[in-house]
């Protein structure tokens, strides 16, 4: 069964393919594929110029797979500006499975549609509701999805169907794409398995010419005819039509040049131009109407005065499909026609549809042929295109809704800054950071000297767009005079201003003459918009980070420790951001016509992910308990709404916090779960960098050296993040004292003590007291254990206090030394830090071997083998076993854990399988469909051999239940 939509841009395909032998295998492989739920799954995309045979093959695919449900859909040029309008055509067919789905999917699909109000479609959302769709049906039969011309889809579909098509495994549903090759940059479908097609081969081209030739065709003309139009088929068969009898057969010359230029369009334009005018005009007046205004064309062609039978004309010749009037034959038509008239002409068209379109049922179609239609200003039509843009907005539509505020700021007599500066903001959600800089550039063009405040968020919505380009430098400065000139008028923008720019100042060095951390958190604490009486969460840790910068470390302790709690909270997950975050304000809202634009931000997302603050905030205070809550809460809230940016950074913080607690396993679970959603958005693709203290802890020298290389020339020397290279140092520290390498240890760990940035500048004291005295630069223990006894009383955490005592045995007598490890043993093993305790009882078993007392040596180095070795921390475990030998015992080897034979995403899946969650949870959680949950949870059960969930836990590796 094929359901094929009304797509006026798909043409009738008469002549029979020609070739393509190999194209059509490898089409049929994947389909084949999909179907077993054993191939590649995902997508494939088929490029190439157009006329090139895009089409053809969908078609041929389409009519060889009989026990296929077919569904096709296509981009239309003229739907662009429309968001969701191509997933709409695709889904069409499912929509009544729509109450079958999760109420987040189920909302944000609604929205996308048009079908519930009050809710923003989420565009990850959306994908997961039309994934969650697609699978189902193809659960019932083998699902083939065709979608022509991609260049001309609307950038909210492109980007939801890349995300399918990234997302699918195991799921029946096989997606083919088709578009043309020509765009430059990046593009949502990056990373999707390209099929090429170039021009038909010599002798494939002769046989395309030859079956289509009504005479004689010359061998020699052929050969011409086919090198002059590099095979391409549309090109052969225009040329059959346009060249004489005489001149196919050879017994007249050809033209000095054949008309096919490159792209065709001009081929085409000949064609058209040859038409009456009334024909020509009403062309037109199709190319610029949507596809979806059928009616709306005849009543603007009556109003024209264009007779329906022009259209005669046009269908003879051709250009117009005889089985739809309206419906071009090719796609290049419709450009040729648009853009090759006069900027008269096509306002004039425009004019006319916008006369006969009803405001009431199609109030954005009607804004936007106003606005084509309009020269000069207009702030009738800018209204009714500001309101189109909120509708957008509403909707998920970020593309409809920059393209109408871009061209409403342009028609404005006044306001025009506010629609600019909300264009670029919605040019910056597509990832399209150059049309949101063009944006920028507009409105500060517009900025009067009274507009501080709109100064302050063009300031602010620049400096995301030099964030999204990993420019980090200068965004201190920026921000904290954005910040200045608002403090006393809008006091919570202001907050949010210095949130991000405190941010900048930690992360990174500015460069020469930039605004320093302690500068910046002297002015943050000086800040009139910032008040004592603020108990947000995000208040809290600013007032927080300001005073551990600027004061000192004891003075700052209580307000971290408090931003934890608050994050963690139940009252923090019910009131999540709106209010939950900074307080009971909105922040950063632009008030166009007395409705707010512009203020709705990607929860967890302020110039930083809250998550990394958090982490920061955990790590200074020695707060694992505080630290893993809070960034579990945000990852929750991200996940539920959809938000998978700020879902990515908690998830490679949880996967941290997995590191130190010894499950190296859920860790690498973690950063991959991290890396398949940066793949799922399109986001470059994450390499070890990120994953560098899971490397330094498991002992994977080189790996770890590679990572710190890449973070020192790419994160620090490219990018200016300085945090980073501080965190790669205290990583290498680690490594360093697992391989008992202690002066370079010293080395690393310094640099970061010194540097002092909240987070690595506490948790790296310990490094520089233990590889000090190893090393014998007892001056540098004493400076690094001073520093620790200071910060350790005033956090008063177990993690703090179990650090300090291991410190002081390290460098206490004999007398003294002893009681400081049990006691550091003792309180490290009431945490989470399960990395630590195991180091606490390497250190006392070692001090204990060297005073010749074997059998309590031996109590201690067989639990920290037994520790490093379930963890996976190679290097440490090699100690613990030399140790142990040196007292007479051999260590036990420890078996592969069994989950090693799992695929990253089958681990993923066994793990939540185990801890109790269910397959349509799963589901959502990681992104796939229940289908692919089912799939990889039976490959699990068959590489495991267990035969229910019961059995997934006792078999799984058993790092998770260390002590």
């Amino acid at each position: 069964m094929t359901e094929h939509l009304p797509v006026s841009a798909r043409a009738l395909r008469r002549v029979p393919l020609v070739g393509r032998h190999e194209e059509l295998r490898v089409l049929a492989g994947h389909v084949t594929g999909a179907q077993a739920q054993d191939g590649p799954g995902g997508a494939v995309l088929l490029t190439g110029e157009p006329g090139i045979g895009k089409s053809r093959l969908l078609d041929r695919v389409a009519g060889t797979c009989p026990e296929h449900r077919v569904v096709q859909t296509a981009g239309v040029r003229s739907e662009a500006r429309l968001g969701f309008a191509a997933l709409h055509g695709l889904l069409r067919p499912f929509l009544g499975g729509l109450d079958t789905l999760p109420p987040p999917q189920r909302e944000a699909l609604g929205a996308a549609f048009g079908l519930v109000s009050g809710t923003v479609a989420d565009r990850y959302l959306v994908g997961l509701a039309a994934l969650t769709l697609l699978a189902g049906a193809a659960a019932v039969r083998p699902l083939l999805a065709l979608v022509d011309d991609v260049q001309w889809l609307d950038p909210e579909s492109a980007d939801v169907l890349a995300f399918v098509g990234r997302c699918l495994r195991g799921d029946a549903v096989a997606l083919v794409l088709a578009g043309r090759d020509d765009r430059d940059g990046p593009g949502p479908f990056d990373g999707i398995p390209v099929l090429s097609l170039t021009g038909l081969p010599p002798a494939d081209a002769r046989d395309l010419l030859a079956a289509n030739s009504a005479g004689r065709l010359d061998p020699a003309v052929a050969d011409r005819i086919a090198a002059e139009t590099g095979g391409n088929p549309l090109a052969l068969l225009r040329l059959t039509r346009t060249l004489t009898a005489e001149q196919l057969s050879g017994t007249a010359p050809l033209p000095a040049a054949l008309p096919v230029p490159g792209p065709l369009r001009a081929h085409f334009l000949r064609r058209v131009r040859a038409l009456p005018a009334e024909t020509r005009t009403l062309l037109l007046l199709m190319a610029a109407a949507a596809p979806q205004e059928s009616a709306e064309r005849w009543r603007a062609a009556g109003c024209l005065g264009i007779p329906a039978h022009a259209a005669d004309a046009a269908t003879a010749a051709g250009i117009l499909t005889r089985e739809h009037a309206t419906g071009f034959r090719h796609p290049v038509f419709r450009s040729a026609v648009y853009w090759g008239a006069e900027a008269a002409d096509r306002r004039l068209v425009h004019a006319a549809l916008a006369a006969v379109t009803d405001p009431v049922r199609a109030p954005d179609r009607r804004a936007w042929h106003r606005a084509e239609a309009t020269v000069g200003l207009d702030a009738e039509v800018a209204g009714e295109l500001e309101a189109a843009a909120r509708h957008a907005r509403a909707g998920g539509g970020p593309a409809a809704q920059a393209a109408f505020l871009f061209r409403a700021a342009e028609l404005s007599p006044t306001d025009r800054v506010p629609r600019f500066l909300a264009a670029a903001r919605a040019h910056l959600a597509l990832g399209n950071p150059a049309s949101a800089q063009a944006a920028l550039d507009r409105a500060e063009t517009d900025l009067g000297p009274g507009d501080a405040l709109l100064r302050a968020r063009v300031r602010r919505t620049r400096t995301r767009v030099d964030l999204y380009c990993a420019r980090l430098t200068g965004i201190p400065a920026r921000l904290l005079d954005a910040a200045r000139s608002v403090a006393e008028s809008d006091a919570p923008l202001a907050r949010r201003l210095l949130v991000e720019g405190l941010a900048a100042a930690v992360v990174g060095h500015g460069g020469p003459g930039a605004t320093t951390p302690y500068e910046f958190a002297a002015a943050v604490l000086a800040s009139p918009a910032l008040r004592p009486t603020d108990s947000a969460p995000a208040d809290l840790l600013l007032r927080g980070l300001a005073a551990r910068l600027h004061d000192d470390h004891p003075s700052a302790v209580p307000l971290l420790k408090r931003a934890l709690q608050a994050f963690g909270s139940e009252e923090f997950g019910s009131e999540p951001f709106g209010t939950g975050a900074f307080g009971g304000e909105k922040f950063g809202g632009e008030k166009l016509g007395g409705e707010e634009f512009g203020g709705e931000e990607e929860p967890g997302w302020d110039g930083v992910p809250l998550a990394v603050l958090a982490l920061f905030a955990a790590e200074d205070v020695w707060d694992d308990a505080g630290g893993r809550a809070a960034c579990t809460r945000l990852a929750g809230h991200a996940r539920d709404t959809g938000a998978l940016g700020a879902l990515q950074t908690a998830l490679m913080v949880q996967a941290l916090w997995d590191v130190r607690a010894g499950r190296f396993g859920a860790a690498r679970s973690g950063f991959e779960e991290a890396a398949e959603l940066a793949a799922a958005m399109d986001l470059p693709p994450h390499g070890p960098a990120q994953q560098i203290e899971l490397l330094a802890w498991s002992g994977r020298e080189a790996e770890t050296r590679a990572a710190a290389a890449e973070i020192a020339e790419v994160w620090v020397r490219q990018h200016g993040n300085d945090d980073f290279g501080d965190r790669a140092r205290a990583c290498l520290a680690v490594l360093e004292t697992s391989l008992g390498r202690y002066p370079q240890a010293l080395a690393c760990a310094r640099v970061v003590m010194e540097q002092d940035r909240p987070g690595t500048g506490t948790r790296v004291l310990h490094e520089v007291v233990e590889a000090g005295v190893r090393s014998g630069d007892h001056r540098a223990a004493k400076q690094a254990l001073a520093r620790l006894e200071e910060r350790a009383a005033a956090s008063g955490t177990p993690w703090a206090k179990g650090l300090l005592a291991r410190c002081r045995a390290l460098m206490a007598d004999d007398e003294h030394a002893e009681a400081y490890y049990a006691e550091s043993v003792e309180l490290l093993g009431r945490t989470g830090i399960v990395t630590e305790a195991a180091r606490s009882r390497l250190l006392y078993g070692e001090w204990l071997r060297r005073r010749k007392r074997r059998g309590q040596a031996r109590d201690q180095l067989r639990t920290a083998h037994r520790m490093f070795a379930g963890m996976g921390a190679v290097a440490f475990a090699e100690r613990a076993r030399a140790g142990l030998a040196a007292t007479g015992e051999q260590a036990r080897t420890r078996t592969e854990p069994a989950d090693r034979a799992l695929t990253r995403r089958e681990r993923e899946v066994a793990r939540l399988a185990a801890g109790g969650v269910m397959n349509a949870d799963i589901a959502v959680r990681l992104f796939i469909s229940v289908s692919t949950v089912e799939y990889h949870l039976g490959k699990v059960f068959r590489k495991l051999g267990v035969t229910s969930r019961r059995h997934l836990t006792s078999v799984l590796d058993a790092e998770a239940r260390l002590p």
